[in-house]
């Protein structure tokens, strides 16, 4: 982390506790449309997954074949859109985090599968969107993660390497887009400490962002 001038974060489960929304919003569609396909259960696993590679799943699945991607994305838009103000929240010190991380220098990303409108609503509803310097969402870009995409572009834009840069997220989706674009991964296990196996180990885990926040500065300031 020394040498590290961007940090590039994951928005849903890393800042915003916005899991539940989330889960329960592709939980209705999957019911709605295919009963049965996933439990609560199974959907946890896969969070963090874009939503273009669960539709997918869920049209391979259809009985119905008249029913379009886009019917079914519109469905889960108007799930999101009813509940996300309500069940959304910022994990506790974040806001506070950011602020002194900017104060230090750090050029700040945000790289999410989320949707730019959602992401838009979420960062502006938190009051946390002034402290970044690029936003890439799934609008954004032609392959969400584990695709390295997104970050590639939020580095182009801010004018960093993958070498001064470090991915903070909360799921294998966020360490496998970190490691096709060579950047070191910090995992956040606001849920509790995940399993990675399977996968590479995060170059670092931390319970809460006030002491990921406390051991970047310190390392900065040394």
């Amino acid at each position: 982390m020394k040498m590290t001038r961007c940090l590039l974060f994951d928005l849903d489960g890393t800042l915003l506790d916005s899991r539940d929304v989330i889960i329960d919003g592709v939980h209705y569609l999957t019911e709605k449309y295919v009963p049965g396909l996933f439990t609560r259960k199974d959907l946890l696993k896969r969070f963090g997954e874009p939503i273009d590679d669960l539709l997918d799943i869920i049209e391979q699945s259809l009985r119905d074949k008249q029913i379009t991607k886009q019917q079914m994305l519109d469905s889960y838009f108007t799930y999101i859109n009813t509940h996300h103000d309500e069940q959304v929240q910022l994990f506790p010190y974040v806001k506070e985090g950011l602020y002194s991380l900017k104060s230090a220098g750090y050029q700040l990303g945000i790289v999410t599968n989320k949707q730019r409108e959602f992401t838009m609503r979420g960062l502006q509803t938190a009051g946390i969107l002034p402290f970044f310097n690029t936003i890439v969402t799934l609008d954004d870009v032609a392959v969400g993660k584990p695709s390295p995409e997104m970050l590639i572009k939020s580095m182009k834009e801010i004018g960093v390497t993958s070498e001064s840069s470090l991915m903070i997220g909360d799921s294998k989706y966020d360490l496998l887009a970190a490691r096709a674009a060579k950047v070191p991964f910090t995992a956040l296990e606001w849920y509790g400490p995940e399993d990675w196996q399977g996968n590479s180990a995060p170059n670092n885990r931390y319970p809460n962002f006030q002491q990921f926040v406390q051991d970047l500065l310190t390392i900065k300031l040394r």
